[in-house]
């Protein structure tokens, strides 16, 4: 038994599945809206449009969408966006099953995840399918879809189409989700994102930006891509890389006629100056508490694209997975504390994404899921526990909304010089705020590790042989300092190698030109560490503004 609403009247819906036959009985009812664990607004009732039997596609999508859900309410937002999976088919509209069945399952009723959806095992292709996501999205306030992409002539590249057709009449925008298909290269990358553009390029509803990046300034309109894996081009077989593998293909897309801004699947700043990535997603995130959050976006260098991925849980029990690798989503709380902790990283997003729409496979879909059935082989499907089917479309428009209407911490320049005579030194800030957006102005030509490692740790090498001769090391880092409040120290920790000393001197830039604050000298030994805390008073920073 499924419940569905259908314009403004509920209707409870039986659907008897024979083969590829279904038959609708239709009895009117109530139902009671349960409200969110931690949202401020109640849940309203959801308006869901479904169809047994899929009607052509219009042949003018913008006379009437009759029989479509209606396109209502604001427009969403492009600072939102889902990844997407146009790779589900289905007997009765494909004439065959993808991504429903496999050898253990027997659609419709046994399918291939742990939940069932609300509409049923569905086609991709059913534009009746389509425009009722793009009717949730809207009312979600989310405005791109990233659709995942798997080669030219692909499913999902067959998919492109009516998910650009339908987009224009909802006002959804589609971005790319470039997976690693078998044969993909760094080459190969450049070749799909021509491709794509020749395709699709025209298409009012293909997403473009004038937004710049640190490795991409020009302010033209481009298109966005996501690249999954990159640490490895094509998970089929592929070994393993360095982001700098990328960074000529990466170049040649920023100076593609329409450009392009190519966001890496990464939870590190490594890829951005290593392989000229404008951005950094991480897709999912599955113990965030474990993990520090979001932190690792305090190690992007200027102008890179923080783009953080929430998701509503995990489970993957009935493709493969395990107990110990569910995340329980509490009804609703998980996709809570996901959303909270993206937003309170202390680093405004260009773009917060949400993993995922419809990823079905693996239980990380926020689409509504139905609720009292079984496989009829003794297999209950999960629910969405004691919130409605269609809680996380209701929870995600507030989540937009505080997104969008945020305000984020103050930031003050400052910049960091280290010198060090031993093989490796390391500064971090441990109490009193954080520091976001790190620039590397000078690194000496004798360093060979000169970076932000985690999200605060400032590091610093050379070769040993080298120190022991003598050699000394240097790095200048522009930096901005935040989270600062009167009277709470700034406490700093400088460790370093067991020879030698490290200087570091903290300068003010708030009024342009650095200003001296304080240097430290540590060349003692003292315990197991050769560790030493220093500190300095805020107000330094926080008057120097006023």
């Amino acid at each position: 038994m499924k419940i569905y609403e259908i314009g403004s009247k509920l209707m409870r819906t039986y659907l008897v599945l024979l083969s590829s036959l279904i038959i609708i009985v239709s009895l009117g009812s109530g139902c009671d809206s349960t409200s969110t664990p931690t949202a401020t607004v109640a849940p309203d009732e959801l308006e869901l449009t479904n169809a047994s039997i899929t009607p052509a596609m219009p042949t003018d999508t913008t006379d009437a969408l009759a029989g479509y859900p209606p396109v209502e309410g604001k427009a969403p937002s492009y600072r939102v966006g889902v990844f997407y999976y146009p790779w589900y088919r289905n007997l009765a509209n494909d004439g065959d099953w993808s991504h429903w069945g496999g050898p253990e399952f027997m659609p419709p009723e046994d399918i291939s995840s742990d939940y069932y959806p609300a509409l049923g095992p569905y086609s991709s292709l059913d534009p009746i399918v389509v425009s009722q996501h793009f009717a949730w999205l809207r009312e979600a306030g989310v405005g791109v879809i990233i659709s995942s992409w798997w080669g030219q002539g692909s499913n999902e590249d067959q998919a492109v189409p009516i998910l650009l057709e339908l987009g224009e009449q909802y006002g959804i925008k589609v971005a790319f989700h470039i997976e690693s298909y078998p044969g993909r290269t760094a080459e190969s990358i450049v070749d799909d994102i021509k491709y794509i553009y020749a395709q699709y390029g025209d298409s009012p509803a293909f997403f473009r930006t004038a937004n710049t990046s640190r490795w991409n300034p020009g302010n033209s309109e481009k298109g966005l891509f996501f690249i999954w894996s990159i640490g490895s081009p094509d998970l089929s077989g592929s070994e393993p890389v360095d982001p700098s593998y990328w960074r000529e293909a990466i170049d040649e897309i920023h100076n593609l006629p329409d450009g392009g801004l190519v966001i890496a699947h990464a939870e590190s700043s490594f890829p951005v100056d290593e392989g000229h990535f404008d951005g950094i997603y991480n897709y999912s995130s599955l113990y965030l508490p474990e993990k520090g959050g979001f932190s690792w976006a305090h190690g992007l260098p200027p102008g890179t694209w923080f783009v953080p991925s929430v998701i509503p849980g995990l489970s993957t029990i009935r493709t493969g997975g395990s107990e110990g690798t569910i995340i329980p989503r509490g009804d609703g709380a998980t996709y809570n504390l996901q959303w909270s902790k993206a937003l309170d990283a202390g680093i405004e997003p260009e773009m917060v994404t949400i993993t995922s729409f419809n990823e079905w496979n693996k239980g990380l879909q926020i689409e509504p899921a139905a609720s009292g059935i079984d496989n009829e082989f003794g297999y209950e499907y999960k629910d969405y526990g004691s919130v409605p089917e269609n809680w996380y479309v209701i929870s995600t428009n507030e989540w937009v909304h505080a997104f969008l209407t945020k305000s984020w911490p103050l930031t003050y320049q400052a910049q960091i010089k280290i010198a060090t005579n031993s093989d490796w030194t390391t500064f971090r800030m441990v109490d009193g705020g954080f520091w976001l957006r790190p620039d590397f102005t000078s690194i000496h030509e004798g360093a060979t590790t000169a970076r932000i490692e985690g999200d605060n740790r400032l590091v610093l090498i050379q070769p040993l042989e080298r120190a022991l001769e003598g050699g000394s090391v240097d790095i200048t880092v522009d930096i901005l300092f935040a989270g600062l409040d009167q009277g709470r120290a700034l406490v700093f920790e400088i460790e370093r190698g067991g020879i030698g000393s490290t200087t570091v001197e903290i300068l003010n830039k708030e009024r342009g030109s650095p200003i001296h604050v304080e240097t430290f000298l540590w060349d003692g030994t003292p315990g197991d560490r050769n560790t030493l805390t220093v500190q300095i008073l805020p107000e330094v920073f926080i008057n120097a503004t006023d």
